[in-house]
């Protein structure tokens, strides 16, 4: 009777295997390469870049000054596009990661009507904390500018931590198409050419038994996924407020992901087969996850989409990213992604 020792070595071996037949092959290191340039790509689109002039706040008036509502340009080029909301509740619930929140004082009026310097409170993502001093100085000068004589903006300890139930950022639907597109473009490939030069076919009549081979491509997978997900971490990690919970959340993903692809590659027998079969289920996967996070979107298409395994997955990252994570629908998320996981191995 074998041991669970002798399980894992198996399963390592036959790994190892796969994981040196995916740097052979000229197709997949091109695939391995883009995922890596779509994991910088995505980090790029989500961070301002330095040619980017456009402040966009977010304004609670405590009085009546009536700053303007719109867009206004300044000198060396800078846009400053002001919203105004009714309470600061609101101003920290609107706040988004290309966004800061500003408290314009009741009487701001008078003080600069008498000559001295306002100081309005100013509050930030905690995407920004590590760059508290640097944005007062900026904001104090494009403030001072637009109202005309000097003012000053504290930020401080004002750090806005996003609520689980507002999207502040698309980082956690990025995770979820660089886990999934990197399973699905190399899992089933690989095995479809083992099928293809019967390598497959030897395994399973070797000693390594079907459990074996399963986990052995399972590892061979999350060894590639774990590499893009270590170059997502390393670039995004100013966005997690919970550790413990993103790498929970990038674990499920992988699963799921690999779990999908091997699924995919035991049906598959022709790579047009392979193709025509990625396609819908892709668009069925995240297109849904995408549109989940509309507010605007119907109710009752948001509940037929929360029960879809990657709509759960992105939900769960943005815990990853919030102030907190309900426990309710933190519970449910991870009951609905463990189910799917089960599923698609059942399914290999």
């Amino acid at each position: 009777m074998k041991t669970l020792k002798d399980n894992l070595y198996m399963a390592w071996t036959i790994a190892r295997k796969d994981i040196g037949d995916a740097l052979k092959h000229k197709g997949t290191r091109v695939n391995i390469l883009l995922m890596l340039v779509m994991v910088v790509f995505f980090y790029w689109v989500s961070t301002a870049r330095p040619w980017d002039k456009s402040i966009e706040v977010v304004v609670y008036d405590e009085g009546d000054f009536g700053l303007l509502e719109g867009s206004t340009e300044l000198s060396d080029g800078y846009e400053i596009r002001l919203f105004e909301v009714s309470s600061p509740g609101q101003m920290e619930r609107n706040i988004r990661y290309e966004q800061w929140g500003v408290v314009v004082p009741a009487d701001l009026k008078q003080t600069l009507a008498s000559g001295g310097e306002p100081t309005l409170t100013g509050y930030i993502s905690w995407v920004f904390r590590g760059q508290v001093a640097d944005l007062e100085a900026l904001y104090s000068a494009k403030f001072s500018e637009l109202l005309g004589q000097p003012v000053r903006v504290e930020i401080g300890d004002n750090i806005v931590i996003p609520s689980p139930e507002i999207r502040t950022t698309m980082v956690n639907l990025h995770m979820l198409f660089v886990t999934l597109f990197v399973a699905i473009l190399l899992v089933p490939a690989l095995m479809l050419e083992e099928k293809q030069t019967k390598t497959l076919d030897a395994l399973l009549v070797s000693p390594a038994s079907a459990g074996q081979v399963v986990m052995g491509k399972a590892l061979a997978g999350l060894f590639y996924v774990v590499l893009t997900g270590g170059l997502f971490f390393a670039l995004n990690w100013i966005y997690i407020t919970n550790w413990g919970l993103a790498l929970l959340a990038f674990l499920l993903c992988a699963m799921f992901s690999i779990g999908l692809a091997l699924a995919v590659g035991s049906l598959a027998r022709t790579s047009q087969q392979l193709a025509l079969w990625l396609a819908p289920v892709m668009i069925l996967l995240i297109v849904p996850s995408v549109f989940a996070g509309f507010s605007n979107l119907a109710p009752s298409l948001k509940a037929i989409f929360s029960w879809l395994p990657t709509t759960a997955l992105v939900q769960v990252f943005q815990f990853a990213m919030s102030s907190h994570a309900p426990l309710d629908r933190l519970l449910f998320d991870l009951a609905i992604v463990l189910v799917s996981t089960a599923l698609v191995f059942a399914v290999v």
